[in-house]
């Protein structure tokens, strides 16, 4: 008996030891986790997205802000949906959504259990009430409150303010994205994309403590959002609006700057969208016309190349004036066709200018003259003055998608097309016409050089950043090194063209005087570009302007009106400015084409 009795408590003592020693377990070894464990269960920690920060234009005016909506969320290991097996298929009938988008967004990586995911941002009205209404027969699904990005404007300045979307997973495996998570929003294009660590934020949360379905049941504290820091940028909205309103619905670009700092006015861009598309969910529908044909999510000032035609003509004759290759009193014949041997180019004048001094051949955009001082100087010198005019080359805006464009020279040619240079592509270089390639925004800094008196400028577009110190404003101007009488002759040569008897003379205004360059550029793809270049007043320069109209024939009958309605909206009170359009007839009708 005694040994069954010992027996016995031996088994017991053993079995206390048992329970004894897992209970040092579970408390000491494994407390911490148990706790982290049990209140996982019962708490979460719900974040409250930061608001991006706001941008505004040069004067103050609000580009880009950020609205109240309503995000649908889930808790994935709490979500169910009474009478259905797959609930990802049960969340998507409540919310009347695809069931591949609450699979997608159920399936994403996070960074702890229990934490809600975003199924729907800027869910409408009837989606929040539906899921509202699901709590009866639903857990897991909840109503969070965020703030939304929202464009006052539409479309206006699309290219330049970019747009937000959802991190890609091959951003989030960059270092620059470290701290971003599944399915936050980063800037993508434009503005909010170069200012995205500023205009982010800091995101803030609410620990709650839940019930067994998950329900709200107290708040056991919280940590505010830090809304993203503000941007002011160097765009002039009342410009911007004239420039897009006269490009209206054609293709093509306006830029301006202020030719002494280099400060973006307008950078337009057609076509263009509606950046508020991005708030929410794309349709189908919708994200095939941004990727569609006709290119709207492409910044045609910055991303795109011309040929320039009759405004690179301001290269050939700087090249020309400051080489000592050309004089005031230097006379030209031009019959309407250039000739070398079997090969000829003809002049826009098909008829000819007959004889005429060098200012009379700026004017007239004559292709005679400038195929002559082409051969002149030769096309090393017309590429090396190119590229001191910011042609061919990045500007340094530092948008991403910017591209360079392309002067041709001898060399390049060779390695490029194994081919060799011939005089015609002197000839054809001189007049902006073969391979040579630019874009509005190098176009604009060209003529800006000739309204500041010689000085490249980097542009700007950023004018400054809460809580940063702003960089001087002339900290990109380099000299390009031309003769004070070089500058002086290209300065009178483009006033003459906005004079009596210039290309441009239809945009002539007794207000103030103009200067200007018009082209009319052959393409390979289609119908001629319209090109428009100069800067106002001729007599003090406060905005140079490109203005580039895609397949629009005529630029001093479609692109130079572009520019004036520009210019009367900076230098004119309201009373005195022409409406929009001028002339329907002048602005519409397909005008010879005139250099």
């Amino acid at each position: 008996m005694s040994r069954r009795l010992a027996l016995l408590r031996a088994v017991m003592v053993l079995a206390f030891a048992v329970v004894f020693g897992r209970l040092i377990q579970l408390q000491l070894v494994e407390g911490a986790r148990n706790r982290k464990l049990a209140d996982e269960n019962r708490i979460r920690v719900v974040r409250r997205l930061a608001p991006r920060g706001t941008i505004y234009d040069r004067r103050g005016r609000v580009l880009a802000t950020s609205r109240l909506a309503f995000s649908i969320c889930a808790v994935p290991e709490e979500l169910e949906v009474a009478g259905w097996d797959d609930a990802g298929a049960g969340v998507a009938r409540v919310l009347g959504v695809p069931v591949a988008e609450v699979r997608g967004a159920l399936s994403q990586p996070r960074p702890a259990q229990y934490e809600p995911v975003i199924l729907w941002r800027d869910a409408a009205p009837d989606m929040v009430a539906r899921c509202e209404e699901s709590a009866v027969y639903a857990s897991g699904l909840s109503v969070m409150a965020n703030a939304v990005r929202q464009y006052p404007y539409g479309a206006l300045a699309a290219h330049v303010l970019g747009y937000v979307r959802e991190i890609s997973p091959e951003d989030l495996t960059r270092a620059e994205y470290a701290a971003y998570r599944p399915r936050d929003l980063v800037g993508k294009a434009g503005v909010e994309k170069v200012a995205e660590q500023a205009l982010r934020g800091a995101d803030g949360g609410d620990q709650i403590e839940v019930d067994a379905r998950g329900r709200r049941v107290r708040t056991l504290g919280a940590v505010a959002p830090q809304p993203g820091r503000d941007v002011w940028l160097t765009l002039d909205l009342d410009l911007q609006r004239a420039a897009e309103e006269a490009l209206g619905d054609r293709a093509g670009a306006v830029v301006a700057l202020d030719p002494d700092t280099g400060d973006v006015l307008v950078m337009a861009s057609h076509p263009a969208y509606d950046l508020n598309l991005f708030a929410g969910a794309l349709a189908p529908s919708e994200w095939k016309g941004l990727r569609g044909p006709a290119r709207p999510l492409q910044n045609r000032a910055i991303a795109a190349r011309y040929e320039p035609g009759s405004v690179f003509k301001i290269v050939t004759a700087a090249a020309a004036l400051d080489s000592n290759a050309v004089a005031d009193s230097d006379r030209f014949y031009c019959d309407g066709v250039y000739s070398l041997g079997g090969w000829r180019m003809r002049c826009w004048k098909r008829d000819g200018h007959g004889s005429l001094d060098f200012l009379r051949g700026f004017a007239q955009s004559c292709n005679v003259m400038f195929a002559t001082l082409g051969r002149r100087v030769g096309p090393e010198a017309m590429a090396e003055m190119a590229r001191r005019f910011g042609l061919g080359e990045a500007t340094g805006l530092g948008l991403p998608e910017e591209t360079s464009g392309l002067i041709p020279t001898p060399a390049w040619k060779r390695q490029a097309r194994r081919q060799p240079w011939y005089p015609g592509d002197t000839a054809q270089m001189s007049i902006g016409q073969g391979d040579c390639l630019v874009t509005p925004l190098q176009v604009a800094r060209e003529v800006a050089v000739v309204a500041n008196g010689g000085y490249l400028v980097t542009p700007r577009l950023v004018q400054r950043i809460a809580e940063e110190d702003s960089e001087a404003a002339d900290a990109g101007r380099r000299s390009v090194g031309l003769k004070p009488e070089t500058i002086a002759a290209l300065r009178t040569g483009m006033e003459a063209v906005v004079e009596e008897g210039g290309t441009a003379h239809r945009i002539w205004t007794d207000h103030y005087r103009i200067a200007g360059k018009t082209g009319t550029a052959q393409n390979p793809r289609g119908e001629p570009h319209a090109w428009f270049a100069g800067f106002a007043p001729a007599d003090d320069p406060r905005i140079a302007i490109a203005v580039l109209v895609e397949n629009g024939g005529s630029g001093s009958a479609v692109a130079g009106p572009i520019a004036r309605h520009v210019f009367d909206t900076m230098l004119l009170p309201p009373e005195q400015r022409r409406p929009w359009p001028v002339d329907k007839k002048t602005v519409a009708a397909a005008a010879r084409p005139q250099g």
